[in-house]
């Protein structure tokens, strides 16, 4: 693996960061088109993008800590109160991130009058394919690795708990978050995607299935609830939650349809 990108004297660039970064302004580009598209006032998201990107750090790195409770507040002194704050030392969690982005997108939608679910919509595949980049960082960092294969395409990383080769989930989770984020590009404009909010639902439960698929072949420490990884268990319910309620507004929108039978 490649966690280092570059090193210019006292200055490392990490491979993390750097696709994170171009993560974020490829997020950045499907915001503006999409929001072009769905005639979004895109001076609401400047007014208000960094309360939105600092709620998405601020939250991303307290369910990290809470996860991970046990270093941090074992044996609690001034030292290990300060690295709370250490956000550079990778400590950050997918979920926290995306439902802080997404809540504190809602609150300020709310104060300023602007179309909640639609501005959901589009943040939905934005953050998708800003994932599906930063997924390529943590394969070249390798963190969150897989478990055991003997498919061709099988890698070794050498910080893993495996000496043999082991599934590049990290690539997998690119695939999948690339493809969902260009078809939910592609069936936006459609019948099902003119319904504000059915975007993001379909985000939340593609992703949420692809997940839990995901964590099946995991080689990285989790903890363990009734067989199942932890955030397999939240993946699972993502998907279950979303895949109801784009039912019931499904059934919704057919009884208000005075076309239906």
């Amino acid at each position: 693996m490649y966690p280092i990108l570059l090193q210019l004297g006292p200055v490392t660039i990490y491979s993390l960061w750097i696709f994170i970064g171009i993560g974020f302004f490829a997020a950045l580009l499907i915001i503006n088109k999409l929001a072009k598209k769905n005639r979004l006032k895109l001076h609401f998201l400047a007014d208000y993008s960094l309360a939105i990107f600092f709620s998405g750090l601020i939250l991303s790195r307290i369910f990290f800590v809470i996860r991970n409770y046990t270093f941090y507040f074992y044996d609690f002194n001034l030292t290990r109160f300060l690295e709370l704050f250490y956000i550079w030392d990778k400590g950050l969690s997918v979920w926290g991130g995306i439902a802080g982005i997404l809540l504190s997108l809602l609150y300020f939608c709310r104060k300023s009058g602007e179309n909640g679910l639609k501005w959901l919509d589009v943040m939905s595949v934005s953050i998708l394919g800003a994932m599906s980049i930063a997924n390529i960082g943590t394969f070249l960092d390798g963190r969150n690795y897989g478990n055991e294969t003997s498919l061709p395409w099988g890698v070794i990383i050498e910080n893993s708990l495996y000496a043999v080769p082991i599934h590049p989930v990290q690539i997998y989770a690119a695939v999948y978050c690339a493809l969902i984020a260009i078809i939910l590009m592609q069936i936006s404009s459609r019948k099902v995607g003119k319904n504000d909010g059915n975007i993001a639902l379909l985000a939340m439960t593609s992703y949420g299935l692809f997940r839990f698929m995901e964590e099946f072949m995991r080689g990285d420490e989790s903890n363990i609830f009734l067989g199942l990884r932890e955030i397999q268990i939240y993946a699972l319910l993502a998907a279950v939650i979303g895949g109801i309620l784009l039912y019931v507004r499904s059934r919704k929108q057919n009884r208000n349809n005075p076309d239906n039978p």
